[in-house]
């Protein structure tokens, strides 16, 4: 921290302290509010950028972003004003340190405290997100941490509000070099929230290892390593990362925005995901050595039990057994108990009672009941294959084989983690051409599926579902659909939305129709104007 000012002591009503921080657009103080002498902070416009009319309004955008920003984990806005030739706005003081200072004091931090760190951040991008802000400079820098461990994003200077007028001029890279995506170097793909997590990822990787992940004295090197090297693993040099921390900095950190985490909301769930499976196998470990413990005392315990019992045996005289507890009669008994199980067992697996109980189940409009039918049908089947229920029996397990992947679908898709199947795969594919409004493209996707995936057991259920959906586009889609047509509509569509001020939604129409027929020859020109448009947008 640097000592008090000498050639500035006040602007408007806060008095100025010291200086704590330099940025490109102006200079941050500590400062007193006046009227009530509560600390700020107050971010000052140099008096010589103040002339610039970019740089001038780019400030003004910087306080305008904070008023519509009201969240725990992201700086508080007071309020701004103008001083004969500068510009200022207040903003809260935050009694700690800027993580860039904590990763140079301590290095490396424990896992645990750097996901408590990252579930913060996430919470503050899904809160910018949803107002259509993308930051575009995270970085340790602009992560701000209270001494009781509240984490503040701050620095709003550069960031993106995609549904204002943008004020970067087309092709211009900004940013900070260690922490930049591949789409915002280049500037060939939209600045989307997936830009943000991926600079998440590189303030992960440091925090876990004490690095950048990438690191050059050359500029350009550093851009090139970003676009074409990929990501260095944590544990290469952190082994006490647990590996569920170390595959989502690595999938947070991919080249294609497509494969990193959908949106801040799902790293927060897998973040989560880490603590509670690195829990689990705690769990699992401790469970382990006290079976072995106990296991170790049960059989001493058996050891002087045997030995007082032939002890007592010496000391008592052999006493006449009467018959109930002769072999024989115990013998028989045993038998007459197996025969009446037996019997109850066979009884209660007859085919038609395991049909009747598993009808029941699957007779109800709750898609959650029908899982208690399973086992009754997985033994209809395997003790009646033949019988006159397998047929139906089969098409249920099939239902609730189709209900278990279209949610496992749903998840994935909404937590932004890829497929595991190519099955999966290529129903998601079609499904997203349907959800669009292209049936006709989505149909042939479905009905293509059978001839390039396997039918067995894993692949099953998406095969299932592609007929299914299908079956429905059938009955609703003629013959006589247009491609051309309803691209050409979807356009038109986003053009209107643009025109009356839904930015957002023209700009998902856009890179929608771009996402579902760039790789189309046929469709070059259609899918070259919505690139266009939505490069125009920005």
């Amino acid at each position: 921290m640097s000592s008090p000012t000498n050639n500035l002591r006040k602007i408007g009503p806060f008095q100025l302290v010291e200086e704590i921080g330099v940025g490109g657009m102006g200079t941050v103080y500590r400062a007193v509010y006046e009227k009530n002498q509560r600390e700020v902070a107050v971010k000052v416009l140099s008096p010589d950028l103040t002339a610039n009319e970019s740089i001038a309004q780019r400030f003004i955008r910087e306080t305008e972003i904070l008023k519509k920003l009201k969240h725990p984990n992201i700086i508080k806005y007071y309020g701004a004003g103008w001083n004969r030739t500068q510009r200022f706005y207040a903003m809260e003081l935050v009694d700690g340190s800027a993580l860039d200072e904590v990763i140079r004091e301590r290095g490396a931090l424990p896992w645990q405290e750097v996901i408590d760190i990252g579930l913060q951040v996430a919470k503050a991008l899904e809160h910018a997100h949803n107002a259509g802000i993308i930051h575009r400079d995270l970085k340790p820098g602009n992560l701000l941490i209270s001494k009781q461990g509240v984490l503040k994003l701050s620095d709003f200077g550069i960031a993106r509000d995609t549904q204002a007028t943008a004020l970067t001029q087309a092709g211009k890279t900004v940013g900070t070099m260690h922490y930049m995506a591949p789409e915002q170097i280049t500037g060939k793909s939209p600045i989307t929230r997936r830009t943000d997590i991926y600079a998440l990822g590189c303030v992960l990787y440091q925090l876990l290892t004490g690095k950048t992940p990438f690191e050059s004295t050359n500029q350009a090197d550093l851009l090139f390593k970003h676009l074409d090297e990929p990501p260095p693993r944590v544990r290469d040099t952190n082994m006490d990362v647990p590996i569920w921390l170390d595959n989502l900095v690595d999938e947070m950190m991919a080249k294609d925005p497509e494969d990193r985490p959908f949106d801040a909301l799902a790293v927060q769930v897998m973040l989560e995901d880490v603590r509670k499976k690195v829990k689990e196998q705690e769990t699992k470990l401790r469970a382990t050595t006290v079976a072995g413990d106990s296991e170790l005392t049960q059989q001493g315990d058996k050891t002087v039990a045997i030995k007082k019992k032939r002890k007592k045996k010496k000391k008592q005289k052999q006493a006449t057994t009467p018959f109930y507890e002769k072999p024989w009669f115990l013998a028989s008994c045993l038998g007459v108990i197996v025969l009446v199980v037996g019997y109850l067992v066979m009884s209660s697996r007859s085919e038609s009672t395991l049909y009747d109980r598993a009808a029941e189940y699957m007779a109800s409009e709750e898609a959650n009941d029908w899982v208690h039918a399973e086992k009754d049908l997985e033994s209809l089947i395997a003790l009646y294959p033949d019988g006159e229920h397998a047929e139906q029996a089969q098409l249920w397990l099939d239902q609730i084989e189709m209900y278990r992947a279209e949610r496992r679908v749903e998840t994935n898709v909404r937590f932004g983690r890829e497929p595991k199947l190519e099955a999966e795969r290529l129903y998601v594919e079609a499904q997203q051409y349907e959800k669009f409004g292209d049936r006709l493209t989505a149909l042939e996707k479905y009905e293509a599926m059978p001839n390039v995936i396997k039918n067995d057991e894993e692949n099953r259920p998406f095969l299932n579902l592609a007929r299914r959906q299908a079956g429905k586009i059938k009955a609703s889609v003629g013959s006589d659909t247009d491609r051309t047509a309803f691209i050409e509509g979807q356009l038109a569509e986003a053009a209107t939305l643009y025109e009356t001020g839904k930015t957002l939604e023209a700009r998902k129409k856009w890179q929608a129709i771009i996402r579902l027929y760039g790789s189309n020859p046929e469709f070059e020109k259609l899918t070259a104007q919505a690139s266009q448009n939505l490069f125009d947008s920005q």
